[in-house]
């Protein structure tokens, strides 16, 4: 059965029919997230089983370091992906890259430890997240362009709020699977065997996921501007996205890297990484550390929804300029807070950074979105979101766990976050309000048209 995209549903509501099309996009990232996490709370393990052990301390930095580098190549699966969702359209893509995160994070549950096959534990590693990164370097703004290209005009805000709920959402499985792994079995049964359960249960998940979006049609958005340029003179149709993207909305590209920064930052420092932090430099027993990270998923989940409302009523610009400003002022605070050692003052420390984080990441899926014309959309939004990812968040784990290393301060990674707000800040500074925008040409008109 196919899904269809009647044009005066994309007016008056959706139809059932796509809302089930809104729910196979988000699926990827739960996915993708669920897996991201998982390495993140089982870096300890990852740090053990496939690094050599003659410094502890080096092979954790080593295991943050494989997951950092992954994001390298996530622009060229940005690129990729953002040609065959531009060229082939966005089912296309999405079914294929949904396939291959679930696979490559169902091989890492495989891979035999350091201690059986040597050097070559960790270059499998190395090469399944590599393959993860290629995967998600087009899967966020994939299933971003469908949601926007299906949602009603007055209701981008909120259903785009859908894809970040979904990531959080698998954020928390992974940290709730986790936790129940480590506290239900000994330490070694989960260092022997315990830990690769649910990155082998990503397979079926992600063949439910391909099931789910090979039953969808491209969004009428998308195939009614793909038609207009092949019926235009050629010159355009005949151009790949990604050029015409450099050359005519590079600045829509440069403002997406930016805004990036502060969101996908206190990401990956304070959900991905913070558990490790909370309890190998701050002192929370390993449980505290992870019920922190888990209240907070819940909080940012309450506060993107409820923000997301509010972007649709009052723009997405107000929201990116006083969630940056809001991210410089609390991290101190907030630090403050997480230093007291106290789980209900940690807990409301990292939940005063999240109201910042939670306005800017309400906005960004529809903002980002409208910024770039229908055409060129998949292709625009790999090129800055991927950007902005490898820059700044991607690394997030890594820089913040070699300043405490190279500092030897617990206060260094609020330092990295004050950072990325004040650049996310200056670039929502430069960028338009994109409430009443046209999808089909997008917010900022053509360089060079």
């Amino acid at each position: 059965m196919t899904v269809t995209h009647p044009r005066n549903a994309r007016e008056k509501g959706l139809q059932p029919s796509q809302m089930r099309a809104i729910v196979a996009a988000c699926i990827g990232n739960f996915l993708e997230w669920y897996e991201f996490v998982l390495y993140g709370y089982f870096a300890a393990v990852f740090a053990a089983l496939f690094f050599p052990q003659e410094d502890p301390a080096v092979a954790l930095l080593t295991t943050f370091l494989v997951f950092g580098i992954s994001f390298i190549i996530r622009p060229l699966g940005g690129v990729l992906f953002g040609l065959v969702g531009d060229r082939l359209g966005r089912k296309a893509a999405l079914s294929a890259i949904i396939l291959m995160i679930s696979i490559a994070t169902a091989l890492m549950g495989l891979v035999p430890p350091y201690a059986s096959i040597g050097v070559l534990a960790p270059i499998l590693i190395f090469l399944l997240r590599l393959v993860q990164g290629l995967s998600a370097g087009g899967e966020w703004m994939g299933a971003v362009t469908y949601i926007i290209e299906t949602a009603p005009a007055g209701k981008r805000a909120w259903y785009g709020s859908f894809q970040t709920i979904t990531i959080v959402l698998g954020m928390f499985v992974a940290a709730l699977t986790s936790l129940f792994i480590t506290t239900s079995m000994s330490p070694e049964a989960v260092l022997e065997w315990g830990w690769r359960i649910p990155f082998l249960v990503a397979l079926p998940l992600g063949l439910i996921g391909l099931y789910m979006r090979l039953r969808l049609a491209d969004p009428a958005e998308f195939t009614e501007a793909k038609a207009e340029v092949e019926a235009s003179d050629g010159r355009q149709a005949g151009r790949s996205p990604l050029t015409r993207v450099l050359r005519e909305n590079w600045r829509s590209v440069l403002l997406v890297a930016g805004l990036v920064a502060s969101p996908t930052m206190c990401t990956y420092v304070l959900l991905v990484w913070g558990p490790t932090f909370f309890a190998g430099q701050l002192g929370y027993a390993d449980t505290e550390a992870r019920n922190i990270g888990l209240v907070s998923m819940l909080v940012l989940v309450a506060l993107v929804l409820a923000f997301a409302k509010a972007c649709d009523r009052f723009g997405r610009r107000p929201f990116i300029r006083w969630g940056a400003a809001l991210v410089i002022v609390t991290t101190p605070i907030g630090f403050l807070l997480l230093h007291t050692q106290q789980l209900g003052l940690a807990i409301l420390g990292i939940g005063l950074i999240l109201v910042g984080d939670a306005m800017m990441l309400a906005a960004q899926p529809a903002l980002f979105a409208e910024l770039f014309p229908t055409a060129q959309r998949y292709s625009g939004l790999a090129v800055g979101y991927n950007l902005g990812v490898v820059l700044f968040g991607g690394l997030g784990p890594l820089v913040a766990q070699a300043l405490v290393t190279a500092t030897g301060s617990s206060w260094s990674p609020s330092w990295y976050l004050v950072g990325g707000a004040v650049i996310s800040l200056i670039a929502a500074l430069f960028t338009p309000e994109t409430k009443h925008t046209e999808l089909r040409t997008g917010a900022i008109p053509a360089a060079g048209a």
